[in-house]
């Protein structure tokens, strides 16, 4: 580049990729340039926004030659809301894309060459999907505002209608904005949480039914989003847990016993470990409404628990972890290590802290066998991972 840019201008580049989190990526001489909101295959005006020494950020000016992945978005509020990033490409697209960002992240952030990347699993409802849904709701001149965060999480979108959240969801929202216009309007920022088939406030507890089971869990606790594909997401972990009559499996931030449930018949015991004590009263409650009677679930921070199991010799076959975003601890994955299991099999919906964590797996003596994307988050940027190990037979 003959002179350096700055923010304000506008240049000229084609889309040839999506990087993890949602931005097309171009090129400006010899920066790259994210612009979200492109597609790979536009070209593309576009406004500099700001400029960093390595890359740029940008945004559309004007979309001069059109991806053939483009579609129209469906929702009014895609752009400004927060929640999609992907909805002006084609579901096929999507997959696509999520499978290679998949297979990118663990070749730059795992360091590992040719990852064993499954093709995607898609989900059987690209819209109206979610079973949950935040909304946050602020004063505004007039009445009160009740939607989600913009796409820079600084302000509120107010919304009337999600398309990626069940139909019963926004009926709900309606009815909830309702009742906020005829009652006295709170005076500071609140938080909503609804869920699919049931009336806000939903009360302490909500049941989920997972195939013929049903499940208590905490009114404002986690639970898997998806009400098309968690039972297929279920499925999978199962299955790739392997599991033996003879087994005893661990089942780390094991939540309200969502995998432990379905792993127990399987396997001759399942140990559940998770920090929230609501959580575990409820996979507790789970465990004895379906007959289950070879789990037991315990309240601990997880890094303190699998350490002192490992400092009593505990054996696993199996180390099942679904950890937050974050991803795992140093301290927890040592205990893994000391743990020795057979395999491990872990669940993330970000893949970069998951590369980072099976990379220092993979250094501690264990071998990365599966990687099973799963669309779990259609329209957004988020891609969910079910990642198999398995034991090399020494340990560092």
């Amino acid at each position: 580049m003959d002179q350096e840019l700055r923010a304000g201008e506008i240049v000229e580049t084609a889309i040839g990729g999506s990087a993890f989190g949602g931005s097309g990526v171009g090129r400006v001489g010899p920066l790259v340039v994210f612009v979200p909101f492109t597609a790979p295959g536009d070209v593309v005006e576009v406004r500099i926004v700001k400029v960093k020494k390595r890359y740029l950020i940008g945004e559309i000016a004007r979309i001069l030659s059109p991806s053939p992945d483009r579609v129209e978005p469906l929702c009014p509020y895609f752009s400004r809301c927060g929640g999609c990033q992907y909805q002006h490409l084609s579901y096929e697209a999507q997959l696509r894309i999520k499978e290679g960002q998949v297979r990118e992240t663990f070749e730059r952030i795992g360091r590992i060459a040719a990852p064993p990347v499954r093709g995607i699993i898609p989900s059987p409802l690209p819209f109206n999907y979610r079973g949950k849904a935040e909304f946050h709701g602020i004063p505004a001149p007039g009445g009160f505002h009740l939607g989600f965060m913009d796409t820079q999480g600084g302000s509120v979108v107010e919304i009337d209608r999600c398309a990626i959240i069940d139909e019963s969801i926004n009926t709900e929202l309606a009815n909830l904005r309702q009742r906020l216009a005829l009652g006295n309007t709170p005076s500071g920022r609140r938080r909503y949480i609804l869920w699919s088939g049931v009336p806000y406030p939903s009360g302490a507890y909500v049941t989920r039914k997972i195939g013929t089971a049903e499940l208590t869990v905490p009114g404002g606790g986690f639970f898997q989003g998806n009400l098309s594909l968690t039972e297929t997401l279920v499925e999978r972990v199962v299955e790739m847990c392997g599991p033996e009559k003879s087994g005893r499996v661990l089942d780390a931030c094991c939540g309200c016993g969502l995998f432990s449930l379905f792993v127990a018949p399987h396997v001759s015991e399942v140990i559940g470990v998770e920090i929230s004590g609501a959580a575990v009263r409820c996979a507790a409650r789970n465990a004895e409404n379906l007959g289950i009677t070879n789990a037991r679930f315990h309240q601990g921070d997880v890094e303190a628990v699998l350490t002192r199991l490992a400092g009593e010799g505990a054996r696993f076959d199996t180390v099942l972890i679904d950890p937050p975003r974050t991803g795992c601890t140093a301290g927890t994955l040592a205990a893994i290590n000391r743990l020795r299991p057979g395999r491990i099999v872990y669940v993330s919906c970000n893949p970069a802290t998951q590369a980072r964590d099976i990379r220092r797996l993979i250094d501690a003596g264990f071998s990365l066998d599966t990687l099973q994307p799963i669309d779990m988050f259609p329209q957004t940027q988020h891609i969910e991972v079910i990642a198999t190990l398995v034991s090399r037979g020494c340990y560092s």
